[in-house]
């Protein structure tokens, strides 16, 4: 399972609404973060959420369980880390 932290603020709204209609398993927000999981990756697109460039190069700062496998200007995939 994958695991995504998304700060609780207005601006990272659109991450949190595209992992749900993506169907991750979202959670939260508990003490200023949004919790995502995914099994086994958790892929998002930055066009497709609605993100500008600078948010998106903010976006894991609430920290990630997994492995960061691949995070340019448009994409990101999270795998799976420890069950």
């Amino acid at each position: 399972m994958s695991t995504l932290f998304v700060a609780d603020l207005e601006e990272f709204r659109p991450v949190v609404d595209g992992c749900r209609a993506s169907g991750y398993r979202v959670e939260g927000p508990a003490r200023g973060y949004w919790t995502v999981h995914g099994t086994p990756d958790i892929v998002l697109v930055r066009k497709r959420i609605g993100l500008g460039p600078a948010l998106w190069n903010t976006a894991l700062a609430g920290g990630i369980v997994g492995t960061l496998a691949a995070f340019d200007r448009d994409s990101l995939r999270i795998s799976g880390g420890a069950s």
